[in-house]
């Protein structure tokens, strides 16, 4: 048997016989009396020592099988199939550690050995919530290590290749070997409220347990948005399509889980105060585990298959997942359902507007969006149910979460105003009016640079409310004690992240075009001028870009090669300013001149209007017609074009053959108010988005005729406002995270 295999199993067993000798001890423990002081049994409690010992052997075993996993890693052992599938000789030590994680079976691995080493802390800090707490930790170690004994990272092939297929390329990034782990501590660190919930349920405990239960909710939340945050940073800076969120399922399944956990910090925070929401923390607590789970599910499973890029093949391990899912599930609603009556609340006062009313409609923002979301999210079972699978447009989300993100800064602006008990409200408008002040007239100079709908101005009015209300509450907290600022901190974080969407999703500038090697080409107030490829030792090859502004240049050096797989790969390259980001990602390297250098792209979907050169350009509809004898036949695209007070329609074709495709140019006549012939030219269609290229020559005296380069660089010329300020906002909204963390660490200890 091997090593690996023999590890797991051990750790299966041994965490059987932890839980059942937890669960003897528990059945068997003294209660808290009515004083809260703990009553000891007289002499040893031998289960309690049994559950103990056989949980430190799990780790153990965990452990070895983790180490040895990494010793086939790091020494090349192909003959195991995971090692062949996600490592190569050639990586770099820094990525052969993270392949560790890059795969399905050693995700699940990584996961389980941070759940058992975080156990051991928790064993040691849980006090009386030990024995029954360990009870649920084990039962759910158990179902991982199933998990891997049927999805096993130590599978072998039979055979031993000379080498492996290597790491995808776009995972060969320093953020791979950062953002999965702190991921996945998140996704450790939940199980511990869920667990706590559940053993405060069978104590019948509700208050108590939040001491402990608080401290690992921060510690999620914040190592889980940590991790969304460096993923979408990652995306940013490497995918090359110009974004760092997509609301891509995969995406969506660890921004949920997020989502409730931030809504249980926030209700527990209430109920210290006020004893408020207990059966709503509870609900919570074990909710946020089944998210985690669930998210596993749509991840793993393949059912996302056709909709996500970042799905994972299917395994063989649906019926295990939803089976562990369903089961925490029913264990998790039966303790609640069972203890429901049992749990008193202190009814809460919605006859006036205090901090505690603030803070539960923040639980109620989050759970709306977290709902909506997951909604959204699992459009594909459920459409795939009733019938043909299908998934939401990703505008379902904007349109969704606006009036969500409405509403969450107009209470993160109002709240800090707030008293837990407010009998006198008379106050509050004088309170807010600075910010109130300050807000109006960051949005009207906001508004300055560009235009916004409704929807968007009142976004951006209120987020702004949300920022200065936060500035004014932290600079007073601070004045008295730094300990007071970490709510502050981060919604101040929060409100930056809010203007940053915006601006950065709104006053971005997109431009494609046609770079010919050595000729320079004005775009916007840049001079840009390829200088061609630089072969790299990796492979993957830097095109050489210099990027001129008045007096000041630097060189950029996106990257367009080809994949083992003969895949062609992207990486964008980004210059990253206080105020903008300069944003060049590469299309397309052409050989032969299939465009006159120089000349720019509008790409446009169906339906859509976009000003190009002072004209407005509207593509109203495809014009499908046959061509010719043979089956050829062209897609034509139906353009209106206005300027002034002329109009014209031009239709611009690209003829499909047995050959290949060319392009027939359509031509503005010379009674445009440029007064020269403009040629416009279709040179690419996406038939799934209904989106196409144009390619536009004759507008000014930037093409470059005479000149016969056999080189030539598309490319996509962005650039980003705001982009440094959001970043800026997700590091403060962690550092006010990481600074409540410590307060609730050091409560629960004392």
């Amino acid at each position: 048997m091997d090593i690996g295999v023999f590890a797991m199993i051990t750790g299966f067993v041994a965490a059987i016989v932890s839980l059942i000798s937890y669960f003897l001890s528990a059945r068997n423990e003294i209660d808290l009396d009515i004083s809260g002081k703990n009553e000891k049994a007289k002499g040893r409690d031998f289960f309690l020592e049994l559950g103990r010992l056989a949980y430190l052997v799990t780790v153990v075993a965990v452990c070895a099988a983790a180490i040895y996993l990494y010793y086939l890693i790091l020494t090349h052992q192909f003959q195991f199939k995971y090692v062949f599938q996600y490592t190569s000789s050639d990586l770099s030590l820094g990525l052969l550690i993270s392949t560790f994680w890059a795969g399905q079976e050693g995700s699940f691995l990584f996961w389980t050995l941070l759940m058992a080493v975080s156990g051991l802390y928790f064993m040691k800090t849980a006090g009386n919530y030990e024995k029954k707490s360990m009870v649920f930790l084990n039962l759910v170690l158990m179902f991982f290590l199933l998990l891997l004994l049927k999805a096993s990272p130590f599978e072998t092939m039979g055979r031993a290749p000379a080498e492996g297929n290597g790491l995808n390329p776009l995972l060969q990034n320093f953020w791979m070997i950062i953002h999965p782990p702190i991921l996945f501590i998140g996704y450790a660190a939940i199980v511990f409220p869920f667990i706590l919930s559940l053993a405060a349920l069978w104590k019948r405990d509700y208050d108590r347990w939040l001491n402990r239960a608080l401290p690992w909710t921060v510690f999620s939340s914040l190592t889980l948005g940590a991790g969304i945050i460096i993923g979408a940073f990652w995306a940013y800076e490497t995918l090359g399509w110009g974004g760092y969120w997509g609301w891509d399922p995969v995406e969506n399944s660890s921004l949920i889980p997020w989502l409730i956990i931030l809504a249980l910090m926030h209700s527990m925070l209430v109920q210290r105060r006020n004893g408020s929401l207990r059966k709503t923390n509870f609900f919570l607590a074990i909710i946020s585990f089944v998210l985690v789970l669930y998210a596993t599910f749509l991840t793993r499973s393949g059912v996302l298959e056709d909709f996500s890029v970042h799905s994972f093949q299917n395994l063989g391990i649906n019926n295990i997942l939803i089976i562990f899912m369903l089961s925490v599930l029913i264990i998790g609603i039966t303790f609640f359902i069972r203890r429901f009556n049992d749990i008193s609340t202190k009814t809460i006062d919605f006859s006036t507007l205090n901090r505690e009313n603030g803070l539960l409609a923040s639980v109620y923002i989050f759970s709306a969006s977290a709902f909506l979301t997951f909604l959204g999210t699992s459009s594909p079972i459920i459409t795939g149910i009733l019938g043909d699978a299908s998934q939401v447009n990703t505008s379902f989300y904007d349109k969704v979460n606006l009036p969500i993100g409405i509403l969450m800064a107009l209470f993160l602006g109002i709240t800090p105003f707030l008293l837990w008990v407010e009998k006198d409200l008379s106050s509050l408008p004088k309170k807010i009016l600075l910010p109130v002040i300050l807000a109006v007239v960051s949005s009207v100079v906001t508004l300055f640079f560009g235009k916004l709908e409704t929807g968007e101005i009142i976004f951006i009015l209120t987020g702004y409310f949300a920022l200065w209300s936060n500035v004014i509450v932290l600079y007073r907290n601070w004045k008295i004690s730094w300990h007071n600022i970490a709510g502050p901190l981060s919604h101040f974080g929060v409100g930056i992240m809010l203007i940053g969407i915006i601006i950065s999703g709104n006053y971005a500038s997109d431009e494609r075009i046609i770079l010919e090697k050595e000729q320079a080409l004005a775009v916007s107030d840049y001079q840009l001028l390829y200088k061609g490829v630089k072969p790299a030792g990796d492979g993957k090859d830097v095109l050489e870009i210099e990027v001129n502004k008045e007096n000041s240049s630097y060189l950029a050096q996106p990257r367009l090669y080809m994949t083992k797989a003969r895949e062609v790969m992207r990486e964008p390259d980004v210059n990253s300013g206080i105020i903008t980001d300069i944003y060049i990602s590469p299309l397309e390297l052409r050989q032969g001149d299939r465009n006159p250098g120089g000349t720019k792209i509008l790409s446009i979907s169906k339906g859509e209007s976009a000003e190009f050169e002072g004209f407005e350009i509207s593509f109203t509809e495809f014009k499908m017609t046959p061509h010719g004898n043979g089956g050829d036949f062209s897609v034509g695209a139906v353009l209106d074009i206005r300027k002034d007070d002329f109009k014209y329609t031009a239709i611009p074709e690209l003829i499909i053959s047995s050959e290949g495709r060319r392009a027939k140019p359509a031509i503005i006549p010379t009674q445009n108010p440029y007064g020269k012939e403009i040629k416009i030219s279709l040179t690419a269609m996406n038939a799934d988005d209904k989106r196409i290229d144009l390619v536009f020559q004759g507008f000014s005296d930037d093409v470059h005729v005479g000149h016969n380069h056999d080189e030539q660089l598309v490319i996509e010329f962005s650039q980003k406002p705001f982009m440094s300020i959001l970043w800026l906002g997700t590091i403060l909204m962690l550092i006010g995270t990481v600074i409540s963390l410590i307060q609730r660490t050091r409560a629960a200890s004392a």
